[in-house]
This record gives C-alpha cells, structure tokens and sequence, in this order.
C-alpha cells in the first residue's frame, strides 16, 4: 500500500466521520425531548441532545400540577426519530371556593391553578381591601384575603333656620335619613324627608322654613266650589265653577305656591255667546202650484119658477195632499142640501094649490109624495122632475 501523506489522512478521517454520523441517523436516532407544559424533564435527561431508538424519558409534574397516577409520565424515541406524544399525566392543582365577602360579591367559575376571581361591593358599600381579587396559587391557596366591603358613610345633614330635624346623631350610613319640621306659623319649602345615598351624599338639599299666605281668590260671575274660606297657605287649592250664561277662560283649579302666589293665574268668566253655524244644508226648494182660475159656465138652477144664475168659481188648485178630499165633501154636502131645499119648495108649492082649490084633498099632496101621477092641471113649474136640477160642482 501507498504510505498516506498528512493531507490525505485528514481528508480520509473527515469522511470517516461523515460516514459515522449519515449511519448514526440512519438508524433513528433522536434528538433532545420536548417541553411540557405540565411536567419537567428529568434531570438525568437533562441537557442531552442524541437519544437511540427506544430510549424511554421521563417527567415530573411543574408547580401547580398534581400526577395522575393512571397515566404515563415517559415518553419513547420512535424509528422514524421522533418522540412519542405523551398523554396529559399532571392535571392543574384546585384552590378551592375562595368564598363570597360580606355585604360584596364574586365573579368567577374557575378554581384552578393560575386562575383569577374578583370581587364587587353591593350598592352603599365600598371596598376598603387594597385588592379586589384572588389568584389560585401553584400550592392550592388562594392569594390575598376576601376584600372587606364597608357601608357607606354620610356627614351629619345641615341644620335649617326655624326649624329642626329628626333623628340627630353622630354617624349617619346609607339609607338613613332625617325629617325636618318648622316652626308654627311656618311653611316648609323642599323636601320634609332626606336619606343618605350611596355615594356618600344626601338625597337632597335642606329644606327652608318661610311664611307663605295667598290673598282670598275671587272670581267675578263665579262661585267656589271648595276652599271657600282662608287661610290660604302652601298647598292649599281652590276650585272654581262659572255662573249659567258664563265660560271659563283658564284653569278652574288653583293652588297657592311657595311665592304666595296662585297657580296657575286665576281664572276669569265671561259671557257666553251663541254663534251659529252657517247652515251647510241647501235649502229645499218649494215646489209652487199655480193656481188657474175655473171660467165654468154659472149653471142655472130652476128653483120655484125662478132661474138661480151661479158665478163662476175662481177655486185656487189645491196643493198635493188632501185636496182632493175637501172637493168631493164639498160636492156631497153640495147635492144633499139642493135636494132638501127642492123638497121643501115643492112641499110648500104643493100645500098651497090645494089651500087656493077650496079645500082641496090634500090626500093628492101625499099620493104624489107617494109617487103617482100628478093632475093634468098642474102647472110645468110642478112637473119639475128634481133629476133635472144639478148640484153646483165644486172643483
């Protein structure tokens, strides 16, 4: 064999350990194993970067987390040189309840190692803890203590002119509260009752103590219908009604107010007016009916021997409803009372003849009453046959 120079040695012993490393990883070989969330490498494995196939690791639990002993806290190097995927052997650690503070309230639904819960005060109280959580810790204890929720606090309510409040103490907290009174004689201004609210104020501002009088309130064409006699102090109303033929102009209530002074203003009645409305509604229109004169021949009437001559009638025509009616009674009673009167003139025509004859048979009157024959010695005047005498017609 050729004697290897110096260069070539290192060439050859490069190669060599090309060759070594390209086998090495042919094989499986893996690197070093990976970080858990959960758990910590062990400490022999710590800091090793080349592990063989089926090299076995194993893990601890890191604070916070509590081993499960049903699973497996190791892991494998696989052929294919990678780990095998561990199963989550270290659950996170409980801390518990952390507990509802006093007067306050808690928020939150998870107990568990690295999580927060924090707290609020009811209304009309404040917290007075420096911190207004608690954090689980990695030993299962929760962090701070419960946060302390103290009731509001009020200054003592001012006092008023004339008048006094009620109950007077020291401390005042949320929802207490006073009521103030005046002085005989005098009308509370504001509010009688105030409370301490929840953020440290009262409710309202002190009342004041003043004289209020409104004057009699009068009204012309008015009465009263209650408040009718004074004092008229704060608050106190009248009511008010006008007289018949009257109308109010304003409120027919009134009430004296803090100025002394009525509100709203009095009222004032005046007379009333009628004013019609135009009609919207045509007028009707009236139908008119001429009315013609008649120009009917008089006619003539043979009464007694002597010619009765009628004038013509100038009868206004009626207008539709009953008039027709009135014609026909009017012709009715017409003929009845022409065949009255022509009886009667034919009776006494007849009575008399035979008073003239000498007596003569007045039995002659009744037969022909009776309906015989007359004498041939009768005049023509009594020979009148009454069918030929008409009634006067009546349009």
């Amino acid at each position: 064999m050729f004697p290897l120079t110096n260069p070539m040695r290192n060439h050859w012993i490069l190669l060599l350990v090309c060759l070594f490393a390209f086998f090495a990883a042919s094989h499986g070989n893996c690197t070093a194993p990976p970080n858990l969330l959960f758990g910590e490498l062990g400490e022999q494995f710590i800091g090793k970067n080349d592990f063989i196939v089926n090299s076995i690791v194993n893990y601890t639990c890191r604070p916070g987390f509590t081993r499960d002993p049903a699973i497996s806290n190791t892991i494998t190097c696989l052929s294919d040189s990678t780990w095998s995927i561990p199963d989550e052997f270290c659950k996170r650690r409980s801390c518990g309840n952390p507990a509802e503070p006093d007067n306050g309230q808690m928020h939150g639904d998870n107990f568990l190692f690295g999580s927060r819960v924090t707290y609020t005060c009811n209304t009309g109280y404040n917290m007075e803890s420096k911190r207004d959580y608690r954090e689980c810790q990695a030993d299962g204890t929760w962090s701070n203590e419960v946060p302390f929720c103290a009731i509001q606090v009020c200054p003592p309510p001012n006092a008023i002119t004339d008048g006094s409040f009620n109950p007077d103490k020291t401390d005042y907290t949320y929802q207490d509260a006073v009521t103030y009174t005046c002085k005989s004689g005098l009308s509370l201004i504001g509010e009688a009752s105030i409370f301490c609210t929840s953020n440290g104020s009262w409710s309202a501002d002190p009342p004041k103590c003043k004289v209020v009088s409104c004057s009699n309130p009068e009204v012309l064409n008015a009465e009263k219908l209650s408040g009718f006699s004074g004092p008229y102090t704060l608050n106190s109303a009248v009511s008010f009604r006008c007289l018949d033929g009257f109308t109010m102009i304003g409120s027919g209530h009134v009430t004296c107010n803090a100025s002394s002074m009525w509100y709203p203003s009095l009222p004032s009645c005046n007379r009333s007016t009628v004013t019609q409305k135009p009609s919207t509604t045509k007028e009707k229109e009236t139908e008119v009916v001429t009315q013609k004169p008649t120009t009917e021949r008089a006619k003539e009437t043979v009464t007694a021997g002597s010619t009765v001559t009628q004038k013509p009638s100038t009868t206004k025509e009626k207008e539709t409803g009953g008039g027709s009616g009135n014609n026909v009674g009017a012709i009715v009673g017409g003929v009845i009372a022409g065949i009255v009167a022509l009886s009667a003139i034919v009776g006494v025509t007849l009575w008399c003849k035979a008073k003239r004859g000498g007596g003569g048979d007045l039995s002659q009157l009744g037969n022909h009453s009776n309906g015989s024959k007359p004498s041939s010695h009768q005049t023509p005047m009594e020979q009148i046959d009454v069918t030929q005498i008409q009634a006067q017609e009546t349009v």
